[in-house]
């Protein structure tokens, strides 16, 4: 309402415009712009609105924000594997077992490793692991074979604040896979 309208501080408000200019204009990354810029004219929430935001936004993928979208609503499993090499006492990387999370909504789901690492050193998501590791033992006499490992993919701490401000609560069509034109 026009009564809690506050002036948007230069600091937020110029990123933001200067932002917008780069997306796409019904895309997710618009949508986290313009929910920022209306947090930042809100009296009653303008404290929700950081001025690392509309820098935060400008790093994202279109893919990175639908993942974002996705984990402000909840956290997934992810569950991995890894062989033990007894020549070397190491395992081999990571199988990926058990991914909960709905890949199959991203433009380009073969990058979700990428995307996640990246969101990671945003300090906005992270694939962590949940409980002890899982040994599996195998042969005679009994030997360690390799681990199973159960992880939850989530938001970070910091991210939480950043999904609350500019997060859209609802889906659009357009921002999916299946609807979006390459």
């Amino acid at each position: 309402p026009e009564e809690q309208r506050v002036e948007a501080h230069p600091q937020l408000a110029g990123p933001v415009f200067t932002g917008l200019q780069y997306v796409e204009e019904a895309g997710i990354n618009a949508e986290l712009f313009l929910n920022l810029l209306a947090r930042a004219i809100d009296r009653e929430r303008v404290s929700e609105a950081h001025p690392a935001f509309a820098q935060l936004i400008t790093h994202l993928s279109p893919d990175e924000a639908l993942i974002l979208f996705y984990l402000k609503k909840k956290s997934y499993a992810f569950h991995q594997h890894a062989i033990y090499r007894r020549e070397s006492n190491m395992f081999d990387p990571r199988t990926t077992t058990y991914n909960e999370f709905p890949v199959h909504e991203l433009v380009f789901p073969e990058n979700f490793s990428l995307y996640m690492d990246h969101l990671h050193s945003l300090n906005l998501a992270g694939i962590w692991q949940d409980g002890n590791q899982e040994p599996i033992m195998g042969g005679t006499p009994s030997r360690q074979t390799g681990i199973n490992i159960k992880n939850s993919i989530s938001l970070a701490s910091f991210a939480k604040m950043f999904a609350r401000a500019c997060v859209p609560d609802h889906l659009e069509a357009q921002w999916v896979q299946g609807t979006r034109g390459a």
